[in-house]
């Protein structure tokens, strides 16, 4: 990731995160600590808490049994 793509200062944490500088929720991913890039390679936004849980659940990889 490069430095055009690390969220501000006051995000941190995995999951779903809200941006205050971006207004907007960014998905992190809990086992690699990616944050979720759209098709044109910046970070992913959503306006609305559910379709950002949703993405994420999508993003983040299902856990394995004893993990």
């Amino acid at each position: 990731m490069t430095h055009a793509h690390v969220p501000s200062a006051k995000l941190h944490g995995y999951g779903v995160r809200w941006d205050p500088e971006g207004r907007c929720y960014r998905v992190r991913n809990e086992m690699t600590g990616e944050w979720q890039l759209d098709s044109s390679g910046q970070l992913a936004s959503y306006t609305s808490f559910t379709v950002a849980f949703g993405a994420w659940r999508v993003f983040e990889p299902p856990r394995r049994l004893g993990e």
